[in-house]
């Protein structure tokens, strides 16, 4: 009988317990169903009831800690999970969470701090690395959000979210060749986002991947063709690509006032190439009056005023040029254009001291030396023309050693040599030494009628008969109808001689 009493009043207890309002058999369990159904407020009701069942229990705290944080109750969503980490220490959800309460109460750095501990405890997430990127980068923390993404594209190549942030870093920082391997991805992965071409065409310029950025511009350029920076990138890479047709078609008319003197000089450019002298010159010449400091157009302001026989002009700019340009290519270059510049003008005494400046930069450019022959002719320093003559001889058969100066390449130059030279000597009365020079000529030329009977005439006039009937004879060989052998047969006849 007591048995059965005391059974009773156990049962009885066990139902009242049961059906006390707000209790429930396991609060934790019951929480995480509500919380499920986004029903939050009853949801902490249940977990603050298994809080009280178990202090020492972390999973009651963090389950609280995730309501509030649900509810943006942010203050006591920090209190539970700090006491779940008490509790919990090496439970990276721990961690991860309390990084996002941080983020919401815009205390960036410590959010990162929690975020690296949950990567430290619970391994590689992209997940949260995409959180410590977008917190920092937020926070201005440039490098360290590029670190951050760097590792989630490490764990997922494909992620877009992470790429364009990473890129878009990269770009904003000018670290073009960072940026550029990825808007490359972007590109392929996301064919219809114009703003990725237009910062891939960025990139390709900045890095002068001209080839490459044609395509991608164009492309552009069939949606939006007002663009004027992918415009002028795109000109500029038909410039650099020898596409200058192309180019001019992206040149508008636009009162040269207004043009920066970049601007002026990439037209001039143009207009040279597509020999539109006239216009090529004009955009330099305003570029000039707006920067005269402008080293870069001297030189090829100087070409342009030769080609239109404004010597006077190309000498002042290659002047220009060669005071503000040390390298030695370009001093090369203005004093042996500017040379010839000064021989057209028939000033030989300043064409001489250009020329003679160049070849001491160049002493081995062989068509050097013609010309220093030519002004010391015209200017009657025949022992000098001699040195210069020689030279040419000299450095030909250097160089051309298996063809014996017969090669086409130097032929006409060594062919002139010996007819300067043999000419000089004749004119400084040494018949004799002309006449070796000429026959060097003649062995270039052994079809030359005309040297031939040359050669005949000064050993004529020298006396030499036999020598001359040779080579009068030689010419009435070659040439037997022209006017040159009438005159060979007429000096025979003078001598008394024939060709039988």
């Amino acid at each position: 009988m007591k048995k059965r009493i005391i059974i009773s009043l156990l049962a009885i207890v066990l139902i009242i317990a049961y059906t006390v309002p707000g209790r429930a058999d396991d609060p934790l369990k019951e929480g995480i169903a509500q919380f499920e159904k986004g029903d939050f407020h009853t949801a902490i009701k249940s977990f603050k009831e298994a809080v009280k069942d178990d202090k020492k229990n972390p999973q009651p705290y963090f389950w609280l800690g995730v309501t509030y944080l649900k509810t943006d109750s942010l203050g006591l969503a920090e209190t539970a999970f700090v006491q779940a980490r008490e509790l919990d220490s090496k439970n990276w959800k721990i961690y991860d969470n309390l990084g996002d309460v941080y983020v919401g109460q815009k205390i960036p750095a410590a959010a990162v701090e929690q975020y690296r501990k949950a990567i430290e405890i619970g391994g590689k997430s992209a997940v949260i690395y995409m959180k410590i990127a977008d917190v920092s980068r937020k926070a201005r923390q440039y490098k360290e959000a590029a670190e951050a993404y760097i590792s989630v594209l490490l764990i997922d190549s494909t992620n877009v979210t992470a790429m364009k942030e990473l890129a878009n870093i990269y770009f904003r920082a000018k670290q073009y060749s960072n940026a550029l391997p990825l808007y490359r991805d972007l590109v392929k992965l996301q064919p219809d986002t114009i703003s990725y071409q237009k910062n891939y065409v960025k990139c390709l310029y900045e890095a002068k991947y001209y080839e490459e950025l044609i395509p991608v511009a164009e492309n552009i350029r069939r949606f939006d063709s007002t663009d004027e920076d992918i415009n002028m990138m795109l000109r500029d890479a038909y410039i650099q690509t020898r596409k200058y047709d192309k180019a001019l078609l992206l040149i508008t008319y636009q009162n040269p006032d207004s043009i920066s003197v970049d601007e002026l000089v990439k037209r001039a450019k143009i207009y040279y190439e597509l020999k539109m002298i006239d216009s090529s010159i004009s955009m330099y010449e305003y570029a000039y009056k707006r920067d005269s400091s402008r080293s870069d157009m001297y030189y090829e302001m100087a070409k342009l005023y030769n080609e239109k026989e404004r010597y006077a002009d190309a000498v002042m700019m290659f002047d220009k040029k060669i005071v503000t340009d040390s390298a030695p290519g370009y001093r090369w270059a203005c004093y042996f254009q500017g040379a010839q510049s000064l021989g057209k003008m028939k000033d030989y005494k300043r064409a001489k001291e250009y020329i003679t400046k160049s070849i001491e930069y160049k002493p081995e450019y062989i068509e050097a030396w013609p010309l220093l022959a030519q002004y010391n002719e015209a200017l009657g320093n025949s022992a000098e023309q001699g040195v210069a003559n020689r030279k040419i001889i000299e450095l030909i058969l250097k160089v051309d050693t298996i063809a014996n100066g017969n090669s086409a390449r130097y032929r006409t130059l060594l062919d002139n040599a010996y007819r300067m030279e043999a000419f000089r000597l004749f004119n400084e009365k040494k018949p004799f030494e002309a006449i070796e020079y000429y026959k060097k000529a003649l062995q270039l030329s052994p079809k030359d009628c005309k040297l031939a009977l040359t050669i005949g005439q000064i050993y004529h006039r020298e006396k030499k008969e036999m020598d001359a009937q040779q080579y009068y004879c030689k010419v009435i060989q070659l040439c037997p109808k022209s006017e040159d052998a009438k005159n060979a047969q007429n000096y025979l006849k003078m001598m008394g001689l024939d060709c039988k």
